[in-house]
C-alpha cells in the first residue's frame, strides 16, 4: 500500500499547510523537556502536598501555563494535519477522533490552569499550609474537568490513529507510536519516565508533519 498521498494544491494552500505542521513540529519539540521539570509527588498519585510545591511555586505555575498553551496549538494542529491527510479510507476515524481532540485539548487546558493557579495561591507567603490539602480532597473542582479532557484526547488520538492505519497515507510506524498515548495514562509523566513516553510521540507528532506537508504538493 502507498505511503504517500499526491494532493493538487495550491502555493497558498500548501503555505498554510506548512504553518501547521511546523507549529505541530514545533510544539511537540517543547513539550519534550517537560517531564523532566515536572516535580514528583512526595506522597504518590496525582496530588501534591504543601512542601512539594512551595519552594517552587513560580516553576510550578509557570511550567503548567506554558504546557497548557503549547497543548492548544499542539493537540489541534495534530488532528487538522490527520484530518487533512485521511482523505477517503479511514477519514470517518479521522474525524471523529480529531472533534473529540479539540473538544478533549479546550476541557484539559481549562483544567490545568486552574490546577496551577490553586496550587499557586495556596502555597503563597502567610497562607495556611492546610489549605492545599482542602484542595486535594476536592478531586471534583481540581480534576472534574481536566481528567475527561485528558481522556478525550487520547481517546481521540487512538481513534484517529486508525483512521492513519486504514488511509496508508503515511507509514505504519507513524500511526503505531501515536498509539504510545497509553502509555501515558500507566507511566509517571515526570522524570526520565516522562521523557520516555514523550520521544516516540514526539516522533509521531514529525513524522504526521513532514508527510502532511508533503502530500499538499503538485502533482506533475
Amino acid at each position: 500500500m502507498s505511503t504517500e498521498t499526491l494532493v493538487r494544491s495550491t502555493p497558498t494552500t500548501r503555505r498554510r499547510v506548512g504553518f501547521v505542521a511546523l507549529a505541530l513540529a514545533a510544539t511537540a519539540l517543547a513539550a519534550l523537556p517537560g517531564g523532566l521539570l515536572w516535580p514528583e509527588p512526595s506522597g504518590g498519585g496525582e496530588t501534591y502536598a504543601y512542601a512539594d510545591i512551595q519552594p517552587h511555586r513560580a516553576l510550578w505555575w509557570g511550567l503548567l501555563v506554558a504546557l497548557a498553551a503549547n497543548l492548544i496549538i499542539n493537540v489541534p494542529a495534530q488532528a487538522l494535519l490527520t484530518v487533512l491527510l485521511v482523505r477517503a479510507r479511514g477519514a470517518a476515524w479521522a474525524t471523529v477522533g480529531g472533534v473529540m481532540m479539540w473538544i478533549g485539548t479546550a476541557l484539559y487546558a481549562v483544567g490545568v490552569g486552574g490546577w496551577a493557579a490553586a496550587y499557586y495561591f495556596a502555597t503563597a507567603a502567610g497562607v495556611d499550609p492546610s489549605v492545599i490539602d482542602r484542595i486535594n480532597d476536592d478531586f471534583a473542582h481540581v480534576f472534574g474537568v481536566l481528567m475527561p479532557g485528558s481522556l478525550l484526547v487520547a481517546l481521540g488520538t487512538v481513534i484517529q490513529a486508525v483512521g492513519l492505519w486504514r488511509s496508508g497515507a503515511v507509514p505504519r510506524w507513524i500511526p503505531i507510536l501515536w498509539l504510545t498515548i497509553i502509555a501515558t495514562f500507566i507511566v509517571p509523566g515526570n522524570g526520565v519516565a516522562g521523557l520516555v513516553t514523550a520521544v516516540p510521540m514526539t516522533a509521531a507528532s514529525l513524522g504526521t508533519a513532514y508527510y502532511a506537508y508533503r502530500a499538499y504538493r503538485r502533482t506533475a
